[in-house]
């Protein structure tokens, strides 16, 4: 197949060369930060092909993304709904000639779930991957003992907000200061001792709607390992939580318990233990996209500052909302 982009078809030829297959048909998929993705139709089957930006991988560390795409791969084989990852010179990370880094795999079915419009069958078993996912990857390396995410100490994260506000004032977004007032005055509130006893484990650490697949009422392919690494297992719980049941102002309580349900066929989780998991992502996360610079987010960050807004909001009535979750 041959296009006027010399870039996409130097990818084709590699892939033809490597993979055996004819490219017949290539459509664009216009999601995501910079990397570049394409639906290639092949005499072999449809796949997805993913060429990774410049500058973008420069923000990888290279040895955790080849790490976390062969594990991809054997959490395929191991039955995990992802999808399969080609290989060649048994590599998953591939590179051309020129220098353009990229990967092939197969192209799974399904709609990407709708954020926080998730159905309780979706919700139940995501809930039943997560926790086969979190098994499974302690099964492919020794369980780690250091976290990806340091927690901060409280008095470290009040002089962040302080400095957030400070600047949204000098800025002249006064509009912005009640998103900035509302974290610091959640951040003064917040015990975060409990945090300590939180699982160690491998992570997803990006589980949210744009990489969960879902069809006829379940969960169809969990997709994006790049960032897989050491760190909380509640925290993809929590995301996951997040981007499926909050809908506008409201949190929906019987989506949640689906997906804990599901998680708990699969591993062991205390009722009541997701307030710690809400709160710690929310402890995590919120410092990401509450900024003075928020007023420019595109539309993935206004969703994430919205959640990071709601649990500050709610904070301190999560217990009272959760129930018996």
């Amino acid at each position: 197949m041959t296009t006027t982009d010399t870039k996409f078809d130097e990818l084709c030829e590699e892939c033809e060369q490597w993979f055996g297959f004819k490219v017949l048909d290539a459509k664009p998929i216009v999601r995501g930060w910079l990397n570049r993705k394409w639906k290639l139709t092949t005499t072999h089957g449809v796949f997805l092909l993913k060429c990774y930006d410049p500058d973008r991988y420069r923000m990888y560390d290279e040895a955790a993304l080849v790490k976390a795409l062969r594990w991809q791969s054997e959490l395929h084989k191991k039955g995990l709904p992802c999808p399969r990852i080609l290989s060649h010179d048994e590599a998953e990370l591939q590179m051309t000639p020129s220098g353009q880094r990229y990967m092939v795999m197969s192209f799974c079915a399904g709609q990407r779930m709708l954020p926080g419009k998730a159905t309780v069958g979706e919700m139940y078993s995501l809930g039943v991957a997560t926790g086969q996912m979190h098994d499974l990857l302690l099964t492919l390396g020794d369980v780690p003992t250091k976290p990806t995410f340091s927690i901060p100490a409280v008095s470290e994260r009040v002089e962040h907000w302080t400095g957030i506000l400070g600047r949204m004032e000098a800025d002249g977004k006064q509009e912005l200061s009640p998103f900035a007032e509302r974290q610091l005055s959640a951040t003064q509130d917040i015990d975060i001792d409990d945090f300590e006893s939180v699982e160690i484990g491998w992570a997803h650490r990006d589980l949210w709607a744009d990489n969960i697949l879902v069809a006829d009422d379940r969960l169809s392919a969990i997709l994006d390992f790049d960032r897989l690494k050491n760190d909380y297992v509640e925290l993809d719980m929590a995301r996951a939580i997040m981007s499926g049941a909050l809908d506008g102002d409201e949190l929906n309580i019987t989506a949640i318990q689906a997906f804990l349900d599901g998680y708990r066929t699969q591993r062991d989780f205390p009722k009541g233990r997701i307030l710690r998991s809400l709160r710690m992502l929310w402890y995590m996360e919120s410092s990401w996209w509450i900024t003075p610079n928020m007023d420019k987010h595109t539309v993935p960050p206004q969703r994430f500052a919205h959640e990071m807004d709601w649990l500050a909001r709610h904070i301190g009535a999560l217990p009272s909302i959760l129930g018996a979750c």
